[in-house]
């Protein structure tokens, strides 16, 4: 359309073709910690952050558990260790980061600590939301060694 007149244009140069290409993605939900996380001993909760990528559109939930290993000596045991937790972490519209607190249980500070738990990820919505390809984690419940020495 000529901008001026309003009249359709002529010619072979007149035309464009325009795709739309939606990216407006619910995004991939996974751990921010790529390695494992450590978890203080002396501290109250554990902090386990998840992130929100290749999209924010949306409200997106997540299910997370805590999984017992085994019954190894190193392995933490709920109830004794810390807190079993199982719930939903939502991301709404926008946001890129979401936070599971899981309780660490107190103990005498002269033990050593040194005991690993796992959290999964799993049963994420809406469609089209995927969970990372890691989608478990360890957590380790370490003793503050450099907190003691001060």
């Amino acid at each position: 359309m000529d901008p001026d007149t309003g009249a359709p244009l002529k010619g072979k140069d007149c035309r464009t073709r325009v795709t739309i290409i939606d990216d407006d993605k619910p995004g991939q939900v996974g751990f921010e910690e790529t390695k494992g996380i450590k978890a203080l001993a002396s501290e109250e909760h554990c902090n386990v952050v998840l992130i929100r990528k290749n999209g924010s559109d949306g409200k997106v939930t997540v299910n997370y558990r805590t999984v017992q290993l085994d019954q190894s000596d190193h392995t933490a045991t709920p109830g004794v260790d810390y807190e079993e937790a199982a719930d939903i972490a939502v991301f709404e519209h926008g946001m890129s980061t979401a936070t599971i607190k899981i309780k660490i249980i107190a103990k005498d500070e002269n033990i050593v600590r040194d005991e690993f738990l796992g959290i999964q990820l799993e049963n994420i919505t809406p469609e089209g939301a995927k969970l990372s390809k890691k989608s478990f984690q360890l957590i380790n419940i370490v003793t503050d060694v450099e907190g003691k020495k001060k």
